[in-house]
């Protein structure tokens, strides 16, 4: 899934940036939770803008495609089974924010056809404007 690879990728790359800054868990136990989630949620934010969607099934798989792929964590021994368990609430609470950071505007992005008509009919004046159509010019 294209949006997993993106919220994991831009979270990956932050990631890499606050370590090369010094900023890790043990060192800034306010900051960098809170940087994750800021970074995790633009991620989610790309990923949503990418796809176009913002439906409710879309989300929740982005959210599962995520938690299931950072359960490799576990296999390289980075982290217990029970903090990835735990980790769960907190992709939830990332799908969230990056959700909220859109704000409403996504859910107009796709554009019809007949939308688009109208809107090159309103910008050109060689093209007809449609029969009962009033003209907001």
């Amino acid at each position: 899934m294209q949006g997993v690879a993106i919220v994991y990728g831009v979270t990956f790359v932050a990631g890499l940036l606050l370590a090369f800054n010094g900023i890790t868990p043990q060192s800034n136990h306010i900051a960098f939770p809170l940087l994750a989630w800021l970074t995790g949620g633009v991620g989610v934010a790309i990923a949503l803008r990418v796809a176009e969607t913002t439906r409710l099934s879309y989300l929740v798989a982005l959210g599962v495609g995520v938690w299931l792929l950072s359960s490799t964590s576990v296999l390289l021994g980075a982290q217990t089974v029970t903090a990835w368990l735990d980790s769960g609430l907190f992709i939830a609470i990332t799908v969230l924010l990056g959700r909220l950071l859109l704000g409403r505007d996504l859910e107009t992005l796709p554009i019809s056809d007949q939308s688009r008509s109208q809107m090159i009919s309103k910008n050109n004046p060689q093209v007809p404007a449609h029969r009962g159509m009033r003209s907001t010019l």
